[in-house]
């Protein structure tokens, strides 16, 4: 009988052992063939060389980029300039980036996801702001700017921190200091959050909503909760889960209170997630081989593929998807977000450049619903 128990223990064993390393070579995707596509002709942008990571735009073809992001090693880049956020004109996309001048804001920035929100003739930009990597434990912040158009400058307003605010990604601003914005990481401990970047298989990370005052978790359990955007009828708020590479929809019925609508697999693991306006189509920015992502974000690898995709949604309800671009890194390395804008897409980065292009190609205009 103790025999029969062992072999019994033993295969129980070695078949969790092949479970877990077959998810593993899946997800890691070791094996995935990459094939180069661009919707039409592509720009590097002048003045993006460290990073892109988020982008938002306004409806005259303003955008602001997030740049220097760095989450596992000190604020800054190689050289120890601190993050920033710059400009881009989608009217003019031959002329440079330009740095925003910062007045009113005390510290490091060190700028992940961020979104706009315009009330009363006034464009404020929130950001998420890392903590020094050196200051434990970590306790990540959103920072209010008001963003002056005209001298390109950004005024700070406040500075918003809570409980619920852990290790946080990205956010979309729904009112005037509210928003929805993620926890990608949950650990507070350095060598456990590293560990936690590594545990795909644990869906312990969540959606919080801020409503001014106080933030409360409105969807848990998520597979590495990445970017999150809003339709625009502001029923719907879509979220990127990275490690289960998928794309899911909850319906608004109050400000707390988020139904599941929908999920799609997209076999690439989207990061930041834009909505186009008109069509209500999302645009992700992705990273098709995840192990690259890593060994890039962990500085073990120069450069990683980058992915674009265009995912047609109604009514909650998601469609069809279009891929837009592909590299293998060797034009643009890790591919964090995309934002269209009449005719054309921004396509920014993890840590490196920030392309241009033009969408002429058939998989940027064809219908999707």
């Amino acid at each position: 009988m103790g025999f029969f128990l062992r072999i019994f223990w033993y295969g129980l064993l070695l078949s969790g052992g092949g479970w877990l390393a077959h998810r593993l070579v899946e997800y890691s995707d070791v094996h995935k063939v990459l094939h180069a596509n661009v919707p039409g002709p592509c720009k590097l942008v002048t003045g993006v060389e460290n990073g892109s990571e988020d982008i938002d735009v306004l409806p005259n073809g303003i955008a602001i980029l997030s740049t220097g992001l760095t989450i596992l090693r000190p604020t800054g880049d190689a050289k120890g300039k601190p993050g920033a956020l710059i400009s881009f004109d989608f009217n003019s996309p031959d002329a440079p980036a330009k740095e925003l001048k910062i007045s009113g804001f005390k510290g490091n920035l060190n700028p992940h996801g961020l979104s706009l929100y315009t009330e009363a003739g006034k464009t404020y930009v929130y950001v998420i702001n890392h903590p020094p990597y050196n200051e434990p434990p970590p306790v990540d912040s959103v920072e209010k700017f008001l963003w002056d158009l005209e001298k390109q400058t950004l005024t700070h307003q406040k500075t918003f921190t809570d409980p619920e605010f852990i290790g946080l990604n990205d956010l979309v601003v729904v009112g005037l200091d509210k928003f929805y914005i993620t926890n990608f990481l949950t650990m507070t401990s350095k060598v456990l959050r590293n560990i936690e970047m590594w545990a795909f298989m644990l869906p312990i990370q969540n959606v919080v909503y801020y409503d001014g005052t106080k933030g409360t978790v409105v969807i848990s359990g998520t597979y590495g909760g990445n970017g999150i955007n809003i339709s625009p009828d502001k029923k719907f708020i879509y979220l990127a889960e990275v490690n289960a590479k998928r794309v899911s929809s909850y319906r608004i019925e109050s400000a707390t209170k988020l139904v599941h609508v929908d999920s799609k697999s997209l076999g690439t693991a989207a990061d930041n997630l834009a909505v186009d306006p008109e069509t209500g189509d999302i645009w992700a920015g992705c990273h098709p081989v995840i192990v690259e992502t890593l060994k890039l974000i962990f500085g073990y690898a120069k450069k990683s593929p980058s992915h674009v995709l265009r995912i047609g949604v109604k009514d909650g309800k998601f469609t069809k998807a279009a891929e837009i671009y592909m590299d293998d890194g060797s034009v643009l390395s890790g591919s964090s977000v995309a934002v269209p804008y009449k005719g054309s897409v921004l396509i920014g980065t993890v840590n490196h450049k920030a392309l241009h292009c033009k969408t002429t190609g058939l998989n940027a205009i064809l219908k999707l619903n």
